[in-house]
């Protein structure tokens, strides 16, 4: 009996925890909890426990007497059971109550801590939100004002930029309309006309390299080689390819080369103008200068000057061809060809240069240099010049001592190449000519010095 009774506190021992975990607030997931598992392991052995108090009742059975004894015992235990199922379940109730309400209090507390620190949080960022608007719309607005700014002064540049081209256009097309004047001045022979022409159309528009080459070509006839130099340097800084102011600089070049006493530096200069008018053919094998010749007889003067008789030739019969209408590449080839003693090829050569000359002539009564041309074949022919003579000499522009200077030079060359009684009329021209020109030096010296 007694073992009956160990056996039934035990059961009742075992179930107690169970029974607090029933008090207990559910799991947040359906786990199996592990006083429950304990309950049903108790049951188990509670129900072994049973069928040992059977079997022990069995064997009891001849305890009659005692039957009586054990129930009353039994009943007081399942008193006790349920005065402890009374007292002690409700107890263990209400101890799990309050410490689920001591820990649900604690929770509130916990929460609302926690929600004023997050209010607090929200309350912070959103004041550094709202600082960090404020400071970006303030950039916005100056990035704003400073676009809008500088959309203003673009607008206003660019409309002065508009005006300031339609100006520039309007000032270059009134330059360009000036260029055909000046050419006609200078084909009348008006070189001051035609300077101060070219001066106002670089007024207008100073980096039109045609300007700056027209005006370097009339300074050139003109004597002024140091100017038309300039002129000509403009011009290819301007249009480095521009092959009528190549030409233009390398005949300049000449020029100066010709002057200059036999030595380095003449050679130097002459191989400047070698190189520039090689330069300005090479691009343009036909080019022509403003006088309608071909700069092949330019590099031809060139040539012969240094003693280089074939490439003289070869230069003037390439400017035969461009110009083959011209008495001035077959009158330079003439006399060439006496140089080379090759009289016949001269004086064939002269009879040409007679023909086209005199037909120069006739077109244009004021063509210099086919007067000047007619003169040389004429006299190399043995024919008298004295009714062309004045005339030639008229159509010498005054402003280029250098047109009758050239043709002294041209006349004393034919002069070297012929016998005595062929010389005595060249000679007499050239006296004639040389006083003409001290005249009009004398009389330019005299309006330079009224001026």
């Amino acid at each position: 009996m007694r073992r009956v009774l160990l056996i039934a506190l035990a059961a009742l021992l075992l179930t107690l925890p169970a029974t607090l975990a029933l008090a207990q607030p559910p799991p947040p997931e359906p786990t199996p909890d592990p006083a429950t598992l304990s309950a049903q392991d108790a049951a188990a052995r509670a129900e072994r426990a049973a069928q040992e108090a059977r079997d022990a009742a069995e064997e009891s059975a001849r305890y009659a007497g005692e039957a009586s004894n054990f129930l009353g015992i039994f009943e007081s235990v399942g008193t006790a059971i349920g005065v402890l199922t009374g007292v002690v379940v409700p107890l263990i109730a209400g101890v799990a109550a309050f410490a689920g309400l001591r820990g649900l209090s604690d929770a509130r507390n916990e929460l609302s801590e926690a929600s004023e620190n997050v209010q607090k949080e929200l309350k912070e960022a959103r004041e550094r939100f709202e600082s960090d608007m404020a400071t970006r719309q303030a950039e916005l607005n100056r990035l704003r004002q400073d676009l809008e700014q500088s959309a203003a002064n673009l607008r206003e540049e660019l409309q002065g930029n508009v005006q300031l081209q339609r100006e520039s256009s309007a000032r270059a097309t009134l330059a360009l309309a000036l260029l055909p004047l000046g050419e006609r001045q200078y084909r009348a022979q008006d070189y001051k006309g035609a300077l101060d022409t070219y001066q106002r159309a670089l007024d207008l528009d100073s980096d039109n390299p045609v300007t700056h080459y027209r005006m370097g070509y009339v300074y050139t006839q003109s004597g002024q080689l140091e100017e038309a130099v300039q002129h000509l340097t403009r011009a290819l800084e301007i249009a480095p390819d521009f092959a009528p102011a190549l030409a233009a600089l390398g005949y300049v070049y000449r020029r100066i080369g010709e002057k200059m006493a036999k030595g380095i530096d003449r050679d130097e200069m002459l191989n400047k103008a070698e190189q520039k008018l090689l330069q300005a053919l090479k691009l343009s094998p036909k080019l022509i200068d403003d006088d309608g010749e071909s700069w092949w007889g330019s590099l031809g003067g060139l040539y012969r000057r240094r003693g280089q008789l074939e490439e003289a030739i070869n230069a003037y019969n390439n400017a035969a061809e461009v110009t083959p209408h011209s008495s001035y590449p077959f009158s330079n080839l003439a006399l060439l060809y006496v140089q080379k003693n090759d009289r016949e090829s001269m004086l064939r050569t002269y009879k040409r240069v007679e023909r086209l000359a005199a037909g120069e002539v006739q077109a244009e009564v004021d063509n210099y240099w086919a007067y000047a041309d007619l003169i040389v074949a004429r006299l190399a022919l043995g024919r008298s010049v004295d009714d062309i003579l004045d005339t030639a000499i008229g159509t010498a522009p005054m402003d280029s001592p250098y047109t009758l200077d050239s043709l002294i030079d041209t006349l004393g060359r034919l002069s070297a190449v012929l016998t005595a009684e062929e010389q005595a009329p060249v000679k007499r021209v050239i006296t004639h000519i040389r006083e003409v020109a001290a005249e009009r030096r004398l009389q330019t010296e005299a309006q330079a010095a009224a001026n």
